[in-house]
């Protein structure tokens, strides 16, 4: 069923002059109640949220551009295919290697690699995920298979540091087509730190820390980061940020420096997996 939720007011106060500056035309899909609820921004510019009950429960997901279509991610060992406009998941009958375990309380961070058409899955306990779509084309087709556990390399600011990745995106996110490369950011709510996370090496490198109005903050793994890209090479970046003991807050991110600008107060905590979709 779908509804006007209690977000629609916080998300309509909070919307800013901050809008005006090439965020309009975005639209925004956010995880509530335990990945019961999907939650749809048709425009993060003149924020108003509304609510779909699905199926079933999921914990993360991606804009697949290749396709335009929604993709949700179980832990449970499941991929689905989301209708945004009555909350049903289609089963894609993914088969998942053996070797992927993933906790209960884990968060996933989830977002499509648009060279490949491949989508990673990075739980905050670090296993690292590839869900291979049933067209790829060989025999990975509809296959999730895991990779190297996500770490900081020697040498990094937080080498040594056990991560809890909750967010990843992709940039060069085209719609309609694949990308001639790309590069992946995280966000780790173990360093408070804007990451990049080297594909199946599980890599991670320190960009900055994630910064509000000037100061560092005490991020929770809650929330999700993806990025829009209207041509190769122009990449816009949005994250859902819960701070500790607060409200999880919709920010747009700058990719060289960690600084996360405000642009709506969603006005409640705990809201998980984003994806946004450009106009």
């Amino acid at each position: 069923m779908k509804t006007t939720t209690a977000l629609t007011a916080a998300l309509t106060l909070s919307a800013t002059a901050l809008f005006a500056d090439g965020h309009a035309g975005t639209t925004g899909y956010a995880l509530a109640n335990n990945g019961t609820t999907l939650l749809t921004m048709a425009d993060i510019a003149a924020p108003e949220a509304t609510s779909l009950t699905l199926d079933s429960a999921i914990d993360g997901l991606a804009y697949r551009p290749v396709t335009g279509e929604l993709m949700g991610f179980s832990k449970a060992g499941a991929v689905y295919v989301i209708d945004t406009a009555t909350g049903a998941l289609t089963d894609t009958g993914a088969s998942f290697a053996d070797d992927i375990t993933m906790a209960g309380d884990a968060a996933v961070a989830f977002d499509f690699n648009n060279v490949l058409d491949a989508v990673r899955a990075v739980d905050s306990d670090g296993v690292n995920v590839v869900y291979f779509p049933s067209d790829f084309g060989d025999d990975k087709a509809n296959t999730a298979k895991r990779f190297t556990d996500a770490f900081y390399v020697d040498g990094d600011t937080n080498a040594g540091t056990t991560p809890m990745i909750f967010a990843n995106a992709y940039t060069n996110a085209i719609a309609g087509a694949k990308a001639g490369g790309t590069a992946q950011y995280a966000i780790d709510a173990e360093t408070n730190a804007l990451v990049t996370l080297a594909n199946n090496a599980g890599e991670l490198a320190t960009v900055a820390p994630i910064t509000i109005n000037g100061a560092e903050v005490d991020l929770t793994a809650k929330g999700g980061m993806d990025i829009v890209s209207p041509t190769e090479g122009q990449n816009a970046a949005y994250a859902i940020l819960t701070v500790a003991d607060g409200n999880s807050g919709l920010y747009a991110i700058d990719l060289e420096t960690g600084v996360a600008t405000a642009l709506a107060d969603l006005g409640m905590a705990g809201v998980t997996g984003f994806a946004a979709v450009g106009g």
